[in-house]
């Protein structure tokens, strides 16, 4: 798993000052300072003397309201609240709604090589715009070996020692019209608490290893239809030699695998000469999608089972 993911003030400028119109003000020497956490905050209590919990890699947003309390105070006062705050070395501080800030403001950033950043946007159209563009861009990384495939629209990951026959079924869902996000490694990003995005790294996109073949190149064997970027994992198929296969598992009902913290189903599906599966896992990806919408086939066939029980007896 990726830890410690950072964003810099410099990266966070080229790829969304014009989007948040963004424009930097003072502070180009610490553009190099970095962004590790998404939630961004607000110096407000810090204005007031509270700096306990100001952090100095998050993203400091003043706006308005925070301006407006300032000038309620002494200059003295005042002085003294922005020297405390930007003495924190903050990684970076924007001021909304294209305010111009107190020249107080600027010196201090100046002073202490602070980006100081002005965006047009007002804070309640800002905030959760660059929120969810940090939440993205710092979203915790795990990498799992496996084949990444897109089948009937949902994500499926195709699990399995080396050797079993991944890359070939995958192969084999292509060619009958699916597509292949990755192969042999998947980057696994999770969005949300319950979300896991799956994508190929950047080196090995649109390529397979299918021994006896080496390398191919998807894209240009079987153009655009052949591929995606990237999808939400739904649904797991774990494969498994005929042999470690218990006889006791061929009604197993929701199993489920934990994947970089984000739970999901699972389907343990064994391996024999003979046995189409491709085939299979099209069956398997449209009954997890018919479960998605709320249609449990086993459940629904389980109590008809027992009410047709349930009528015998009463007979």
């Amino acid at each position: 798993m990726s830890k410690g993911l950072k964003i810099s003030v410099a990266e966070i400028l080229e790829q969304q000052s014009e989007v948040l119109q963004m424009s930097l003000l003072v502070g180009e020497n610490g553009l190099d300072r970095v962004i590790d956490h998404p939630r961004l905050q607000k110096p407000s209590l810090a204005f007031a003397g509270f700096l306990e919990n100001l952090s100095d890699y998050r993203l400091q947003i003043i706006g308005q309201t925070e301006l407006h309390y300032l000038a309620t105070r002494t200059p003295d006062e005042q002085q003294k609240a922005v020297d405390e705050v930007f003495d924190l070395r903050l990684a970076g501080v924007v001021i909304t709604r294209g305010l111009t800030p107190p020249n107080m403001i600027i010196e201090a950033a100046k002073r202490t090589d602070t980006p100081l950043i002005v965006s047009q946007l007002d804070s309640s159209e800002f905030m959760p715009n660059m929120t969810l563009f940090l939440s993205h861009v710092l979203a915790p990384v795990a990498h799992q070996h496996g084949v990444y495939m897109d089948v009937f629209g949902i994500g499926v990951l195709l699990l399995g020692e080396s050797g079993v026959g991944k890359s070939e079924i995958g192969l084999e869902l292509i060619t009958r019209g699916h597509r292949l996000i990755a192969d042999d490694m998947v980057e696994l990003v999770r969005q949300a608490p319950d979300v896991l995005v799956g994508k190929s790294p950047e080196s090995l996109r649109y390529h397979m290893e299918v021994r006896g073949l080496g390398i191919i190149d998807i894209r240009n064997l079987f153009g655009a239809a052949g591929i995606t970027d990237t999808k939400r994992v739904r649904l797991v198929v774990n494969l498994i030699p005929w042999t470690e296969f218990d006889e006791n598992d061929r009604l197993v009902e929701n199993d489920t695998i934990v994947l970089h913290g984000v739970k999901l189903t699972r389907v343990r599906m064994p391996i024999q000469p003979g046995r189409s599966l491709a085939v299979l896992i099209e069956v398997a990806a449209r009954n997890q999608l018919l479960k998605l919408r709320g249609i449990n086939s086993s459940e629904a066939f389980q109590k008809s089972l027992n009410l047709r029980i349930q009528e015998k007896k009463g007979s």
